[in-house]
């Protein structure tokens, strides 16, 4: 073999090792694998994230940056899932949770964690980020799980009355949202939520939206896992 032909295999091995390099790059920023918890913070979404990791509890701070991670849903140490499955917790901050749009073109299934107990003392704040994520144009379909934790405490209310909650807060805010848009040239670039002629209810969204109770310090969340197994089926 000459110098030249030798160069030109050795060049023809690295486009090739490059281009499966790019693809597989390419393959794993499309694969809808991921699972993106949000939620306010304080709402108990980074703890249920570290109990989902390591199955046990662990202090907190409130997160400035995504914690994420690939690893095994299980209970008590029996595997769940054959394949470890991406999950990112996005920081609650009012000026870091738009970041949930980063992950959206691989995302599978939205957890959302809402402190129960509190619900209604800041049900316009998490009323704000569920719109914000519902009228994103490619969140559309995407599974939806509305987790009310917090749900051993006394004050905790149960998921059906927080939907009405949201319901009519999301009504409230697709009225003055809807009203400041009259004079803006952008309006058809916004997601209306639901129908025009009807209160908004979760059910007239595209996106399956299921709300459950459940308790990260008593480590109830079998539900959680549940519905991420489901999604991740298909069911």
């Amino acid at each position: 073999m000459d110098i030249s032909t030798f160069t030109w295999t050795i060049f023809a091995i690295l486009a090739i090792a490059i281009a499966v390099a790019v693809l597989n790059f390419l393959g794993n920023r499309t694969k809808k694998d991921t699972f993106l918890l949000l939620g306010l913070s304080d709402s108990g979404k980074t703890s249920l994230f570290l109990k989902l990791r390591y199955g046990s509890l662990v202090q907190t701070h409130t997160s400035m940056k995504e914690n994420e991670g690939h690893f095994i849903i299980n209970d008590n140490g029996i595997p769940l899932v054959k394949n470890p499955i991406h999950i990112v917790d996005v920081p609650g901050h009012e000026k870091l949770r738009f970041k949930f749009s980063d992950f959206i073109p691989i995302t599978r299934g939205i957890i959302f964690v809402i402190d129960s107990s509190t619900c209604a003392k800041n049900s316009r704040q998490i009323a704000e980020y569920l719109y914000d994520i519902f009228a994103h144009k490619n969140v559309k379909n995407i599974p939806t799980l509305i987790a009310c934790n917090m749900s051993d405490m006394i004050t905790a209310l149960p998921p059906e009355r927080i939907r009405t909650i949201l319901e009519n807060e999301i009504n409230h805010l697709r009225k003055t949202r809807t009203s400041g848009l009259d004079h803006q040239d952008s309006v058809d670039e916004v997601e209306y939520l639901g129908y025009e002629s009807e209160n908004f209810k979760f059910e007239h969204l595209e996106n399956e939206v299921v709300f459950e109770k459940c308790s990260v310090k008593d480590g109830e969340i079998n539900v959680i896992k549940e519905w991420i197994i489901d999604t991740l089926q298909g069911k």
